[in-house]
């Protein structure tokens, strides 16, 4: 699995292909 990650207090992680059949999101760090 690849993806991004940013932020400084929190972050959040995206995965999944632009045409492909499933996308998601994980945000971590959240209050």
């Amino acid at each position: 699995m690849s993806g991004n990650t940013f932020g400084t207090l929190f972050c959040v992680t995206n995965f999944g292909e632009s045409h492909g059949p499933a996308i998601g999101c994980v945000i971590d760090g959240c209050p």
